[in-house]
């Protein structure tokens, strides 16, 4: 069951901010993505994402939410706002600040708070504390990380990815709890059209890898190796900005033993609009 909850979490993360941008100038106006999926297990809704980025001068702003429905909350039920922010260039990526407000079934709340100051390790604010139990994750492992949503700009961003290959990228990732690696690798070039009628075109199919490194438990971590494979739809589309381009996730999804987990783009606007399928 730990095992489905990381594949339901993981597979939500590209919803929540997904976007990317070449560095603007001072002067250039903000570029904005608002996207919005729904998760499913077996064709049955678990709940839905959303997000709204901000790229402006170089620099980004996400706003996330995500919200479990439905018989997932029978055994994890969470409602997840997070925010963050940072510095984005044509080859430097740099988070400041991100926040993150977590309600459980039980009406548990958790706040974390992430702030980055150089190549100091992150400072960490979390109420109520993090209980590590022997597992917490050491200073030198959180540098040089960055947090959830910021690792997912970088990763959609293609500052960190080879030419023409927006999956040949890792992305090193500290929670504030997990130290993990995000790693995507390209499967092949395809066309695919949404049953939902949202894009029609081409797309670029990727594979993703969660690797626990540090912050779990020894067995969690050795379960790592039969952890289910997660794979993407990914389409590209240009913004109303010159030189800015969105690289956005239409379809995330992984087999497991309960069933085909997935994210499903359902509504998707660029600088306000609606972008054309691609051909």
């Amino acid at each position: 069951m730990k095992t489905f909850r990381y594949a339901i979490a993981l597979i939500a993360l590209p919803g929540i901010a997904w976007a990317a941008g070449g560095e603007g100038t001072n002067s250039a106006p903000a570029s904005q993505l608002s996207l919005a999926m729904t998760l499913y297990a077996g064709g049955i809704t678990l709940g839905k994402v959303d997000m709204d980025a901000t790229i402006r001068s170089g620099e980004y702003h996400v706003v996330s939410n995500l919200e479990t429905s439905g018989v997932v909350n029978a055994f994890w039920q969470a409602q997840i706002q997070a925010t963050s922010n940072g510095k984005i260039g044509d080859k430097t990526f740099q988070p400041m600040l991100y926040d993150s407000f977590d309600t459980n079934h039980s009406g548990k709340k958790q706040e974390v708070s992430l702030t980055y100051e150089g190549d100091a390790p992150v400072r960490m604010y979390a109420n109520p504390k993090f209980p590590t139990n022997g597992y917490e994750v050491k200073p030198e492992q959180q540098k040089a990380t960055f947090d959830p949503l910021s690792a997912v700009v970088y990763i959609a961003s293609g500052v960190g990815a080879s030419p023409g290959n927006p999956c040949g990228v890792t992305a090193p990732v500290f929670d504030g709890r997990r130290r993990y690696n995000i790693e995507l690798t390209k499967v092949k070039d395809d066309v695919k059209k949404m049953d939902n009628g949202l894009y029609s075109g081409r797309v670029t199919v990727c594979e993703m890898k969660y690797r626990q490194l540090a912050g779990f438990k020894p067995k969690i971590i050795k379960e790592n190796e039969s952890f289910p494979k997660i794979n993407a739809w990914i389409a590209t589309f240009p913004s109303s900005i010159a030189g800015r381009t969105y690289v956005i996730p239409l379809r995330v999804w992984a087999e497991t033993q309960y069933g085909v987990v997935a994210a499903v783009a359902t509504a998707l606007k660029i600088d306000g609009q609606a972008p054309k399928s691609g051909g």
